[in-house]
């Protein structure tokens, strides 16, 4: 595993001087930018490389030269948004930035899956997190059924097309927000749906994140970094739905905060473990959305209580086999 940063972390910086800075926080990949909420040119001009393919290399080099990897391209949007003109946009990046993808051979795409309307001729998404009653079951299903399975069926044939992983984040307010959700996508749609695991939206939803490990295994191809803090005193007034704003943090049940700051060091290395048991190998990138942090502070800090946790080299032979036994139970044989 290695540490990387999410681009959004970098824009105070020009391209050629975030890469720089990432590089001397001892960071190994960048996750980019690329379409819907995450789109910014800076540190990847979508609509130019498409245009342009000859300039891809030059742009790949930039990372190389910096020594870090592209650990995906960003794709967090609202896909199913009621407002077909939203909706359209997104699918003609979504589709750009696949193409583009191939070309750069980027294999992972991190994701939403999105948030419909409730039933026809609605105009407002709608997330149901209370289905007791009937026409909350019905409301739910619909959703499924109609706009989200055909969608993604259509979608996730063109970055399959492309070889590209959609890797969804199970995010509060989407349709996939916890682990049984995003394994179900993964059986509608096929193996072209895999996961962006964010520890921090397990912990806000009560879902025990080494659970959520287990359970999804391979299919956790992207991991994010970031913690949350868990207010209990508005806990017991408001419950862990509530709806206050990120702008008044002090008033929410709970808060993302950088790793460390929410849950303890035993947490962080017993998630680590589970991910090492799981077979990933790839990224843990850094998201630093703190409201009430600076972000080269939540940047350092986040660096400086994780890279001691991180396993950094593979595996290797084991300890029994360095030792000499045929196998963990065995005796030591005679040289």
């Amino acid at each position: 595993m290695k540490l990387g940063v999410i681009s959004s972390n970098l824009m105070q910086y020009e391209f050629e001087d975030g890469l720089r800075y990432a590089r001397e926080l001892g960071l190994g990949a960048v996750e980019v930018g690329a379409c819907g909420l995450a789109s910014n040119r800076k540190y990847c001009d979508r609509e130019r490389l498409v245009a342009h393919r000859d300039e891809i290399p030059g742009w790949l080099e930039a990372f190389e030269r910096n020594e870090l990897e592209i650990s995906a391209l960003i794709g967090h949007g609202a896909p199913l948004m009621p407002d077909k003109a939203i909706a359209q946009e997104y699918s003609r990046q979504f589709r750009q930035t696949c193409q583009l993808m191939e070309w750069a051979g980027i294999r992972r795409m991190t994701l939403l899956s999105g948030l419909p309307e409730g039933a026809e001729g609605d105009r407002t998404p709608v997330w149901v997190t209370f289905a007791d009653l009937p026409f909350l079951r019905d409301t739910v299903e619909w959703q499924w059924e109609k706009r989200l399975i055909p969608y993604w069926r259509e979608h996730g044939k063109i970055a399959a097309d492309h070889g590209v992983t959609l890797c969804f984040e199970m995010h509060g307010g989407d349709l996939i927000h916890n682990p049984v959700t995003l394994k179900r996508l993964h059986q509608e749609i096929g193996p072209v749906v895999a996961c962006n695991f964010d520890i921090s939206h397990m912990w806000f939803q009560s879902i025990d994140p080494c659970e959520a490990v287990r359970y999804l295994g391979d299919l956790v191809q992207h991991v994010h970094a970031k913690d949350t803090h868990i207010q209990a005193h508005n806990v017991r007034l408001r419950g862990f739905n509530d709806s206050a704003s990120v702008e008044s943090p002090e008033q929410r049940p709970w808060n993302f905060t950088i790793p460390g700051w929410g849950h303890g060091e035993s947490d962080w290395k017993e998630f680590v473990t589970a991910l090492q048991f799981a077979g990933y190998d790839h990224v843990l990138s850094i998201e630093m959305e703190c409201e009430y942090l600076n972000v080269e502070e939540g940047l350092k800090k986040s660096i400086d209580f994780l890279k001691p946790i991180v396993f950094e080299k593979e595996p290797g032979p084991k300890w029994w086999e360095l030792a000499g036994m045929s196998d963990a139970g065995s005796l030591w044989k005679e040289d």
